[in-house]
């Protein structure tokens, strides 16, 4: 048993390494916008300080989700998986996460508290694969402990919950790929490097634009799409723009007040 456990993990490991090569190939191959060394590197430093404070609150998050499950119950819909309804409910599942997704992406842009931390993925000056992972710690431990909506209105299989998390890899993240991917009129059709940069744009006309997850139609039909030409691709991150330290990776939404008592201290 130990010994299939190991293998999993070294090929689950050799997935992710492949996934990162080819994806830095494909960025250096057709880029979108040249990204200098430190940018690349404070990404990664800001995701593996997010990711590993985030997997060392997960059981804390866990415990609290089960709390809030046991509350209100689970699976208040159970979903048909015979045959070929596998299929049919594997594909409202995809639309029920992405329009969620959708919502929940709108809340982090227009609730203070929420912006504060989601601020932090929007921080990226150069937005590439590994952007998609760099979130606040803290914003990953509160989605997951208190917000186990899809559980408890869902009774989703495991095997179909896989298939789900990697149909949603590929628009989702992969939507922060620096690549240059020309879909013209198909461009609003699923999510892209090019909709999702329109997203992470610094101006001012692309603010609170292309949302979607994994169907732009959910843009479109709320009102915040923002079709983009066929050539445009503009600058990305915050305005002014912020640098990323190891301290800011840890303390992002209270990063203003410690640069307040500096200045006072100063002053």
């Amino acid at each position: 048993m130990m010994s299939s456990e190991i293998a999993n993990v070294v090929f689950l490991a050799a997935v992710f390494v492949g996934v990162i090569y080819a994806s830095r190939i494909l960025e250096t191959r057709w880029p979108i916008a040249d990204v200098p060394y430190s940018e690349f590197r404070d990404d990664w430093l800001a995701v593996i300080m997010s990711v590993g404070l985030a997997n060392l609150l997960a059981p804390i998050a866990a415990m609290i989700a089960g709390k809030i499950a046991n509350f209100t119950g689970i699976g208040w819909v159970r979903l048909p998986t015979e045959g070929y309804w596998w299929y049919a409910s594997l594909g409202f599942v995809l639309v029920a996460m992405d329009l969620y997704k959708y919502t929940f992406h709108r809340l982090q842009h227009a609730i203070p508290f929420l912006w504060s931390m989601h601020s932090f993925h929007h921080s990226a000056n150069a937005v590439t694969f590994i952007t998609g992972a760099r979130h606040f710690w803290l914003e990953r431990v509160l989605a997951d402990a208190l917000l186990p909506i899809m559980a408890i209105l869902l009774r989703v299989p495991p095997d179909m919950a896989i298939a789900a998390a990697f149909v949603f890899f590929l628009p989702d993240t992969c939507a922060h790929l620096n690549v240059r991917i020309p879909l013209g009129r198909f461009v609003t059709w699923i999510n892209n490097p090019q909709w999702h940069r329109i997203h992470h744009s610094a101006l001012m006309e692309h603010r609170d634009k292309n949302f979607a997850a994994f169907f732009p139609l959910w843009d479109i039909l709320f009102g915040t799409a923002y079709v983009p030409k066929p050539d445009e691709y503009p600058a990305t991150g915050l305005v002014p723009a912020e640098r990323v330290d190891i301290i800011n990776s840890v303390i992002w939404p209270i990063r203003h007040l410690r640069h307040r008592a500096s200045k006072n201290e100063l002053g």
